[in-house]
């Protein structure tokens, strides 16, 4: 019992200091960490707080005299009568009111107040430590989350999410292409940032995200639940419908494209299908570079107006190439891990 009571001294000059805008930044981060550790952590946070606050205030609501009364009255040593409790209504609401807005006034200045008592943003930042998953060219990965969830990521695509997830939020950031299935729990969200400022949300779904950093749009397909996609310049949320394929290009101003989604396209790279459907040539060789890990050269630009159609599964890239010879006289060479493209 005596080492809980230190601890939570401990604990409670650590946050003292931080309220009173002592702490480093490393103190900071160790102080946010611990309070999201338990919910009993966060709830000494906020008792301290609150304690910090009242005691605060930039006025005296009553002096020491006054207080001491008050104290000594509702500790039981005088009994109660209507006009005491009338006088501490009248004493609490004014205070009350002022500790509401003392806290809303400061909430701005200090994040680790804003991150422990908002319960939900539009985009919520990550509060906890993460374990960063990396798919290296030419290989696909299953990740496990810790709620249950599950993540296929495709080649060259990288996770990052942590071993355990907030209370109010389930926060991942993917940088590349992923396919989740995601636990369902309406009053507890999942948001799957990415680099391209357009954040996925979503409550129980499965669906298909493609957000590779040097890729010129993202693509969202949605198999099932509900999700939208939140522009975090503008706060502002796009509603996605199941079976819905949308597409959001990088440029500024630009509305985003709907159409039905093509499933076998966008996903079949989970099952192990390389699928190109009326697909245009810069997109079949980032497709290529990726699921072989190699990379290509276009001695032509002219090469890139061709269209591709086929689907393929334990083709090797010689096999790939050897077809688009035939059907498009696109010739090649390969050196390494190097292909060229070029007309014969």
């Amino acid at each position: 019992m005596c080492i809980v009571i230190v601890n939570v001294q401990m604990e409670k000059e650590k946050i003292i200091k931080h309220l009173k805008g002592l702490s480093s930044e490393i103190e900071v981060e160790v102080l946010l960490n611990w309070v999201n550790q338990s919910e009993e952590n966060a709830a000494l946070f906020n008792m301290i707080r609150s304690e910090f606050v009242f005691n605060n205030l930039p006025y005296k609501v009553i002096d020491k005299r006054v207080e001491s009364r008050v104290i000594s009255r509702v500790k039981g040593k005088t009994p109660f009568s209507k006009t005491i409790l009338r006088v501490a209504a009248i004493i609490m609401i004014p205070l009350i009111v002022a500790i509401a807005g003392y806290q809303f006034l400061n909430m701005k200045k200090d994040p680790l107040l804003t991150q422990v008592d908002i319960k939900e943003k539009i985009t919520p930042d990550q509060r906890q430590i993460t374990t960063l998953y990396k798919v290296n060219p030419g290989v696909k990965g299953l990740v496990n989350l810790p709620d249950g969830s599950s993540v296929w990521l495709n080649s060259n695509s990288t996770l990052e999410a942590p071993d355990k997830f907030d209370t109010l939020a389930r926060i991942v950031e993917l940088n590349g292409e992923g396919y989740f299935i995601v636990k369902s729990d309406r009053d507890w969200p999942m948001y799957v940032k990415t680099k391209r400022g357009i954040t996925v949300k979503v409550t129980g779904t499965e669906f298909n995200l493609l957000s590779y950093e040097n890729d010129k749009e993202l693509k969202f397909t949605l198999l099932s639940g509900q999700a939208s996609l939140i522009r975090e310049n503008t706060k502002e949320e796009i509603s996605v419908k199941v079976m819905e394929e949308i597409v959001i290009p990088d440029k500024l101003n630009t509305e985003e494209k709907r159409g039905a989604a093509r499933i076998k396209l966008n996903t079949g790279w989970k099952d192990g299908f390389l699928v190109f459907e009326d697909t245009p040539m810069s997109e079949v060789i980032k497709k290529m570079e990726r699921w072989y890990g190699v990379s290509f050269t276009v001695s032509d630009s002219s090469i890139y107006s061709y269209y591709f159609t086929a689907t393929f599964s334990s083709e090797s890239i010689t096999q790939i190439l050897e077809l688009l010879k035939i059907t498009s006289n696109i010739g090649y060479s390969i050196k390494n891990r190097d292909v060229t493209l070029r007309f014969e």
